[in-house]
């Protein structure tokens, strides 16, 4: 389990957060799921990171961050078969996110987002 928190905002979410961390993991991503999971994916380097939702199912929000948590950008509502996200800024770090969890935090630009593991999971 992890915890994901918005410095900016004071809030907290509890999370079964999936670090997506080898080419793989980054691939796949959300496809092929039946829920939207929250995933962090870990560039290891600043860079443009485009995705698209080919083979996921339901809408999902895709938050941008720089190396130091920062956020860069959010694209709120990202549909099934979107062929192309394509962010503007460099990032370091790309959280897909359940929209509810997107909310909870209040997530916007220019906030700073953490994250770490808590407890046993």
């Amino acid at each position: 389990m992890h915890e994901i928190e918005n410095i900016a905002k004071k809030k907290r979410v509890k999370a079964g957060l999936e670090i997506a961390d080898t080419d793989f993991a980054r691939m796949r991503g959300l496809m092929f799921r039946d829920e939207i999971v929250p995933i962090l994916f870990v560039f290891g380097y600043d860079g443009i990171f485009s995705i698209h939702s080919y083979f996921v199912k339901k809408e999902f929000d895709a938050v941008y961050l720089a190396a130091d948590g920062k956020v860069n950008e959010v694209y709120r509502r990202v549909k099934p078969n979107t062929a192309l996200v394509r962010p503007k800024k460099k990032s370091s770090f790309l959280l897909e996110l359940p929209m509810k969890m997107t909310d909870a935090l209040c997530i916007e630009e220019g906030d700073v987002l953490r994250w770490k593991r808590v407890g046993d999971g």
